[in-house]
């Protein structure tokens, strides 16, 4: 008789077993569901930093460095590592602008030196120490490339 009883009804094991996964298929549908019909507001932007003032001019000097070195030959190095710089201080290169007229190697040596001399003054003043050390690296980095260390 009991053969008879479980093939007609389901086991109670097998309700449950079902009942959970509807329970679970039906959080996941709704998790994701924004039930407030009311729109969300928009964060407003942070408030700006006491050294954002900084943070611009630093991106600002190395997307002048790229403009001028695009067009100079044989600074791929230089142009790669003013990239990564600028990405690490959140700039992105300047794209619309033509590149300025080819340096010399004399002028080339004499900006870099200068660019990496603020650097270091903007890492002194840098009240974020975060933002100290991402412009004494951008300074030593400029400092250390093999075109800079030549007679000026």
């Amino acid at each position: 008789m009991s053969g008879s009883r479980g093939s007609r009804f389901l086991s109670r094991r097998r309700v449950l077993w079902l009942a959970g996964g509807a329970g679970v298929a039906t959080a996941g549908a709704l998790g994701g569901c924004d039930l407030d019909p009311r729109p969300t507001p928009t964060p407003p932007p942070p408030a700006p930093g006491p050294d954002d003032h900084i943070v611009q001019a630093a991106r600002a000097e190395l997307r002048e460095l790229l403009v001028r070195l695009r067009a100079t030959p044989g600074t791929a190095d230089l142009v790669a590592c003013h990239r990564s710089q600028l990405a690490a201080l959140g700039g992105h290169p300047a794209t619309a602008r033509r590149p300025g007229p080819a340096l010399t190697q004399a002028e080339l040596v004499d900006r870099e030196r200068r660019a990496a001399e603020r650097f270091r003054r903007w890492a002194l003043r840098s009240s974020d120490g975060d933002l100290a050390r991402v412009l004494a690296c951008v300074a030593a980095g400029v400092s250390m490339q093999p075109e800079l260390r030549g007679p000026a």
